[in-house]
């Protein structure tokens, strides 16, 4: 059976010595796994087409488990992604949350779309770190757990200005007058905790500006990856290479 799908590469895996194992997430919000035959000494570029954060129409034969890859009309190449080591692996942070979001037989239109929205902005020149962001907020519910950005969990004071620190004894912001309360809480700037609040609830459709200083945008990944690593047990992959740029700009400075 011949199928055509758009959908963007979201995992490449090099399979024996000529072939190529990827994973699409196709229109409908779907993980399809394809296999692609001989790619690797393959003249016809297909090669290329199978990188990851390629967009195309992929048309492939499938019975039963795998599909074999067919052809791939390219869309977008998302090339430049892939030129720039920083935002390339923020662009691999943003596949892999949304990877291991979506469980094998689950079907997530919404992350579709916002990987397409992501890979969008990215090529648009937003940063790859704030687009990583969005999708680990948008992904949280997935991995079991949410959290509390908008207000003081410890006394339920809704004034965002006194906001000053993320608890894990907690789980959530917490006020300035209440820090001694937990004085291994993730102190954290309130603009911060509100950007959060912001990005969190609004819809992708309606997020057209992005320009978030840089010191913000490191607060909120640091936050983050340590609330998926507090509440879900996670590590991402791409985050070890990420770690390692940071301590090569530390060593640097």
């Amino acid at each position: 059976m011949l199928i055509k799908q758009k959908g963007i590469v979201i995992k490449s895996v090099d399979y024996g010595e000529s072939d190529k194992i990827i994973t699409i997430l196709n229109e409908h919000g779907a993980k399809v796994p394809l296999m692609a035959r001989r790619v690797k000494k393959s003249k016809s570029g297909l090669q290329a087409h199978t990188q990851l954060f390629v967009y195309g129409l992929f048309v492939y034969s499938k019975w039963k488990g795998m599909g074999t890859i067919s052809s791939i009309d390219v869309i977008e190449q998302n090339y430049n992604l892939r030129l720039d080591i920083y935002e390339s692996s923020f662009a691999s942070l943003c596949t892999e949350v949304i990877d291991r979001a979506i469980e094998p037989e689950d079907v997530s239109k919404s992350n579709y779309e916002l990987l397409h929205f992501v890979l969008s902005k990215i090529n648009e020149g937003v940063s790859a770190q704030l687009m990583s962001v969005i999708v680990l907020l948008k992904n949280m519910t997935h991995f079991g757990f949410n959290a509390i950005f908008d207000r003081c969990v410890v006394t339920d004071s809704k004034d965002q200005s006194k906001l000053a620190a993320y608890s894990f004894k907690f789980d959530g912001a917490i006020s300035m007058n209440v820090l001694d309360r937990d004085p291994h809480a993730l102190k954290i700037s309130n603009k911060t905790l509100y950007l959060l609040t912001l990005l969190q609830q609004m819809p992708i459709a309606k997020m057209n500006s992005l320009n978030i200083n840089d010191a913000i945008v490191d607060e909120m990944s640091e936050l983050l990856i340590m609330l998926y690593r507090e509440y879900a047990g996670m590590f991402f992959k791409s985050q070890k290479l990420i770690n390692q740029l940071h301590r090569l700009d530390d060593q640097r400075e």
